[in-house]
């Protein structure tokens, strides 16, 4: 549908791009701190990722997400992308309101006490200024530091893939149109 009803135009496209990039910097970001434990469909961990982006947001990845597909929507405009914003807020979140809730039974079970005091000292998802007063969580990285950004770009291979596609498709489809 998305690539179907594409009129890639300025200045639409532009605010595209910028939100691509910024969710696509947000996963590279998340993936440096958790490494691609975090990328299965597997839910479980074999440990609590609390530095990084994390200790600023508990699900960095599914806001990239959220803005990488607002910006896919925007980069394509078209004359259904109005509804195509509002279907794919929608989609997301319901679905991350699932996996969300599912994640979070699950880290409790496995890290009980340490997993709910990052819990109540980090958002769910929008991160928040902290003031003088309020616990902070502790960011301090774990032994081996963060991954390169090598690493990252690399476990994110076909995420960018998947971007491209789409992208020039919408290309494609509004030059047909033509």
């Amino acid at each position: 549908m998305l690539i179907w009803q594409a009129r890639v135009a300025f200045p639409l496209y532009a605010w595209g791009l910028l939100l691509l990039a910024a969710g696509e910097l947000l996963r590279l970001a998340a993936l440096r701190a958790s490494g691609k434990a975090t990328r299965t469909r597997k839910v479980g961990a074999r440990r609590l990722v609390t530095w990084g982006l994390y200790a600023h947001t508990r699900n960095p990845l599914y806001i990239g997400n959220f803005l990488l597909w607002l910006g896919a929507v925007l980069f394509a405009g078209g004359d259904w992308f109005y509804w195509l914003l509002l279907l794919v807020a929608a989609w997301f979140l319901w679905q991350y309101a699932l996996i969300i809730a599912l994640e979070e039974t699950t880290l409790s079970e496995l890290f009980g006490a340490q997993y709910d005091d990052f819990r109540r000292a980090v958002p769910r998802i929008i991160p928040r200024p902290w003031r003088s007063g309020r616990k902070r969580p502790s960011a301090a990285l774990p032994p081996e530091g963060l991954h390169s950004w090598r690493y990252a770009f690399e476990s994110e291979r076909s995420t960018l893939a998947a971007v491209t596609l789409v992208l020039a498709g919408a290309i494609i489809s509004t030059y047909l149109k033509q």
